[in-house]
């Protein structure tokens, strides 16, 4: 029974979120949003692809929402880099541009939300994530 309920703790316990959006209002939307959906430690929010990527290097963070055009680069990018860098996290586009789904699902996006359409499959995926899985924990 311990095991099932550390299971558990850990699936409801998400302790760093990284939101990569350069719109300030969708980006407090989410982190409202997400806050609400779920216990979260620490959520950061940031405008650009560069300091996603500083704080990358600092944090370890179990989910990354991520915008594709930033001002400072694409986020496609981001994803090129999560991969040769071995960060283990997942990343959830939520961006307008459509035709990119492909190419960031090929580059290690976990899943692809429509700007105009999915907000709240965004939030839903967010609050059922599971952290670990109940083989990792042996």
């Amino acid at each position: 029974m311990y095991f099932l309920n550390s299971y558990l703790i850990l699936k409801l316990t998400l302790n760093n979120l990284l939101i990569v959006e350069d719109h300030f209002l969708i980006g407090r939307e989410i982190f409202k949003a997400a806050k609400e959906a779920r216990k979260i430690e620490n959520i950061r929010l940031t405008d650009s692809l560069q300091e996603a990527i500083s704080l990358l290097t600092k944090t370890k963070f179990e989910v990354v929402i991520l915008d594709l055009n930033l001002p400072d680069g694409n986020g496609i990018e981001l994803l090129k880099w999560l991969k040769e860098k071995q960060i283990e996290t997942k990343v959830f586009v939520f961006s307008a541009s459509i035709a990119l789904k492909r190419s960031c699902l090929k580059n290690g996006a976990q899943a692809f939300f429509d700007k105009a359409n999915d907000f709240d499959a965004l939030i839903e995926t967010i609050k059922n994530t599971s952290l670990e899985s109940p083989s990792s924990l042996n």
